[in-house]
């Protein structure tokens, strides 16, 4: 009952998403009645929404509509690549060059070690708010490098990262030119924490109607925590208002 009547302040919550500047977006696999689903998040400083459906790229118009204009800070996942404004999360380039240091093949483990260094000096460099704009240049000029190494190498997880950082550069590197973006996407990441956690215990939902209720829920309560609010106290008067046959209040703003 609380999900189904969390619904309409969901709708709203989506709206307010159109208004950011900056938008985390990530996705998780969810299971429906055991069948393989995607649950998808958006998130900003203050608003969190949740939406169950498939990997399709259309399932993202649930959360971003034509009327965003912000920047959007997600995975190298195709559904957001048509978004003009974009920073891809660094840090799941550098979990794959990690992992490539410790191929058997020396080379490959040698030029995924350049990769890992270059991209971690780069954000180190731009966290300390450098000027140096020579060290930048100088820095992006050795990650270009050591990813054109990289295509030429018998090594095909060192031969794709590479390709995926130059087919995705701009949105790489966005956050070099663009100091109010986070050069990973951490904050999606953290709210999708305890719905993976639910779902490793849970195994899901059963119908269309309960994740339905379940992602307006984790919307809600999601939204509530960011905006310091007791999300119990929220939903309690969105029932009372349900019961009433009125619309539900606004989500306050918080603190």
């Amino acid at each position: 009952e609380a999900g189904i009547a969390c619904v309409p302040v969901v709708e709203e919550l989506v709206e307010q998403l159109q208004k950011a500047d900056l938008l985390h977006l990530d996705e998780t696999h969810w299971y429906e009645s055991g069948k393989l689903h995607w649950l998808w998040v958006a998130v900003t400083t203050k608003t969190a929404v949740f939406h169950i459906g498939s990997r399709r790229k259309e399932e993202l118009s649930h959360l971003v509509k034509e009327a965003f204009l912000g920047w959007l800070v997600s995975d190298g996942y195709a559904a957001y690549r048509s978004h003009p404004k974009r920073q891809r999360c660094v840090a799941h380039l550098i979990r794959k060059a990690v992992a490539i240091t410790g191929a058997i093949n020396q080379k490959a483990a040698q030029i995924g070690q350049w990769i890992l260094d270059d991209l971690r000096e780069l954000i180190a460099t731009i966290a300390d708010a450098s000027e140096n704009n020579r060290l930048i240049r100088k820095l992006l000029a050795r990650l270009r490098r050591a990813c054109h190494l990289g295509k030429k190498v018998d090594h095909q997880k060192l031969q794709a990262l590479a390709k995926e950082i130059f087919n995705d550069w701009d949105a790489v590197v966005a956050f070099v030119y663009h100091s109010e973006l986070p050069p990973t996407n951490n904050e999606a990441e953290r709210a999708l924490r305890h719905a993976v956690i639910a779902r490793n215990i849970g195994f899901g939902t059963r119908t269309s109607e309960g994740s339905l209720a379940y992602s307006s829920l984790l919307s809600v309560i999601e939204t509530c925590r960011l905006r310091a609010l007791n999300p119990w106290t929220y939903i309690a008067s969105v029932l009372a208002n349900a019961r009433q046959g009125l619309s539900p209040p606004p989500c306050p703003v918080g603190s």
